[in-house]
């Protein structure tokens, strides 16, 4: 009879190193699978799986405020631009017209406040000698000056006393129909810090031209429309208000005075248009008693 051969034996896989008493064992073979649960019961011989929740990742933008929102990323200039007021973007605009009409040799911030011409008082009747030329071409330089944020009703009297409307023969008509009211504007608006320009570019401004500009682009340049009922005090306060017929087919302009209003509560008008004068009602001056207003802080 042929003799059965044994299966082999069967040994453990795993070998175990000598442990000394106090120390770790140390497996040098491979260990057999862990029982993997089913629910709570892991079956035998199974290796046991362990899950874990994950969570997004969370970046740190910045300091955290309060309730654990992140932090707003900064604006852009655009966005910036389209959240910025309207007083915030007008002081903008104000800059640049200063800075654009500013007159050569004007007073700076650290002059004293009162521009009075090294003392001397005009009295509306004589002009200054340096304001009577009638050549366009070069402006006059007037020794009374006015500015932003240091006006007041005092200089504006001499701003416009200087000037002598009605006596200077810079401001008398080029001729029948032809008055200088635009001219008398551009000289009184660069004394006084903001100038209503008479050249645009290379381009010498018609007094009808200079009406046009106040109402299209003085806005863009700070001049604002003021309320009638407003102008005679904020030519009191210093302001340049300068007037022009309602109906837009009439070009003229002219001055709010800080002089008392009328009966009617219609500002007194220095000019130079149908009259010319330094102390004239709307209609004597305009040729209307309707009129608008634009300012210039």
């Amino acid at each position: 009879m042929s003799q059965q051969k044994k299966p082999p034996e069967r040994h453990d896989t795993s070998e175990t190193s000598f442990v000394a008493p106090g120390e770790r064992t140390r497996t040098t073979g491979p260990f057999p699978a862990p029982a993997r649960t089913t629910g709570s019961h892991p079956q035998p011989g199974e290796r046991e799986r362990v899950t874990q929740k994950m969570f997004p990742s969370q970046r740190n933008t910045g300091p955290q405020p309060i309730g654990g929102t992140t932090a707003p990323k900064q604006m852009t200039g655009h966005q910036k631009d389209q959240l910025a007021s309207a007083f915030q973007d007008q002081a903008r605009l104000k800059a640049a017209a200063l800075v654009l009409g500013k007159a050569p040799g004007a007073k700076r911030d650290d002059d004293d406040d009162e521009a009075t011409a090294l003392g001397k008082v005009f009295d509306g009747v004589t002009p200054a000698p340096e304001l009577t030329s009638r050549d366009l071409f070069k402006a006059v330089q007037a020794p009374v000056q006015s500015r932003e944020g240091r006006r007041s009703k005092k200089i504006f009297h001499q701003v416009l006393a200087q000037f002598a409307i009605g006596k200077n023969p810079r401001f008398d008509p080029d001729g029948p129909g032809k008055p200088r009211g635009h001219i008398f504007v551009w000289d009184v608006s660069r004394a006084m810090n903001c100038e209503v320009p008479h050249f645009f570019g290379v381009k010498e401004l018609t007094l009808a031209q200079t009406v046009d500009w106040l109402r299209a682009e003085g806005p863009s340049r700070g001049w604002l429309r003021a309320d009638p009922k407003a102008v005679v005090e904020l030519a009191g306060k210093g302001q340049l208000v300068i007037a022009l017929p309602k109906e837009m087919r009439l070009k003229q302009m002219g001055i709010v005075t800080p002089e008392p209003a009328d009966k009617d509560g219609r500002p007194r008008l220095a000019g130079a248009g149908v009259k010319l004068g330094p102390n004239l009602s709307v209609h004597e001056l305009l040729g209307v008693y309707a009129a608008e207003f634009f300012t210039h802080a």
